[in-house]
């Protein structure tokens, strides 16, 4: 067992300092940077590369640790149902990071779940489709309504905050962006199975 997670921290340690070469070399080559953070095991498309703590994604990077770029270095930083797997500390640290590393005039978009389906659900009695709102089928208790807030607010652990619009606008002026607004999906980049459920927002520098 001891040896098994000694092997697993060289191969991460290995893997963080390719993702930190790779990177190098990007920046040497020149071109636009477009980050997807938090793109699960897949690599990205269209010019975006995914950066996330999996071996299979483009970037393997532990994105509570910050982001392994210099300042001003990325031209988009785009980020899909990820912010609401981190605690309110280590997302003001990623947006913190997110800023600092966007050049100036640099666009952050971004999409989270929005709780006030489920929370709304809730308080007004309505019957949600488990199958369509709670996919995710081991964070659904299936007993009573309360359960609506539950698989939202923790998802069996996976989650740890929660969002409506008015907070994800306010967390992000908070950390600085001077350009703050809603948006709408946008084919291009966002999953359609999730728009029913997302709330969008994109931030410049």
């Amino acid at each position: 067992m001891i040896f098994g997670n000694l092997v697993e921290r060289v191969r991460a340690g290995v893997r963080r300092i390719a993702t930190r070469n790779r990177i190098t070399a990007l920046i040497r080559q020149g071109g636009p940077l477009r980050i997807e953070v938090g793109g699960g095991d897949r690599h990205g498309g269209n010019g975006w590369l995914t950066m996330d703590l999996q071996p299979q994604c483009d970037l393997y990077w532990d994105l509570r640790h910050g982001l392994p770029f210099p300042d001003a270095s990325l031209d988009a930083v785009y980020s899909s149902h990820f912010l609401e797997h981190l605690s309110f500390q280590h997302g003001e640290r990623f947006l913190a990071e997110c800023l600092r590393a966007l050049k100036p005039g640099a666009s952050f978009s971004i999409c989270v779940p929005d709780a006030r389906i489920f929370l709304q659900a809730y308080v007004n009695g309505v019957e949600l489709d488990r199958d369509l709102w709670m996919p995710f089928k081991p964070a659904d208790n299936q007993t009573t309504r309360i359960d609506y807030v539950n698989y939202i607010a923790y998802m069996r652990g996976h989650h740890h905050y929660m969002f409506d619009e008015e907070n994800l606008l306010a967390r992000l002026r908070n950390a600085g962006f001077s350009e703050v607004a809603p948006r709408s999906f946008d084919p291009e980049i966002d999953n359609a199975a999730r728009d029913r459920e997302s709330i969008y927002a994109t931030a410049v520098r």
